[in-house]
């Protein structure tokens, strides 16, 4: 059994000031014991870091109609 386990995600949102859907995507290596949740909890800080950059302090995807697409690979 692996150590490790690789996760695609694509999360898709509204975006700032339009309301039309943008998407992110990815994958990440993590623990082969880490949950779906987790790994969500992981990657918000940078996808925060990503919006707040792009849109200004205060945004972060949480507030944004988030919706998640995640798989184990």
């Amino acid at each position: 059994m692996g150590t490790t386990v690789c996760w695609n995600w694509l999360l898709e949102c509204d975006e700032p000031g339009t309301g039309r859907r943008i998407a992110s995507e990815g994958e990440v290596l993590t623990p082969a014991h880490t949950t779906e949740q987790e790994m969500r909890e992981q990657l918000l800080p940078n996808i925060n870091a990503n919006f707040q950059r792009r849109y200004g302090p205060g945004y972060r995807v949480q507030d944004l109609a988030p919706a998640w697409s995640i798989r184990q690979s």
